[in-house]
């Protein structure tokens, strides 16, 4: 499950299954992201960085934390997002 930040809106709500989560056709940015793994069925977990305008990439993050900023007006340009532990071995 994933939430994001958007610009002027602040904090969705959480979305899951690729679902969206921002904006579409409203030139919103996305300044920050939380993803975490819901339920699992294999120990493990995730981590994810983003890079951010005027910052760069900033380090790894891991399940439920956020990635991005808030409240600087900011965008994210990009994500990585990785699994890590047994989990990686199914997906």
């Amino acid at each position: 499950m994933y939430r994001t930040h958007v610009q002027d809106y602040g904090w969705q709500d959480y979305v899951k299954n690729g679902e969206m989560s921002g904006t579409e056709g409203e030139c919103k940015r996305l300044e920050g992201i939380i993803i975490a793994l819901e339920s699992q069925k294999y120990s493990g977990g995730l981590e994810y960085r983003t890079h951010v305008q005027n910052i760069g990439w900033q380090s790894y993050v891991k399940n439920g934390a956020m990635s991005g900023t808030s409240g600087r007006s900011l965008r994210l340009e990009a994500i990585q997002i990785r699994l890590t532990g047994e989990i990686s071995k199914y997906y």
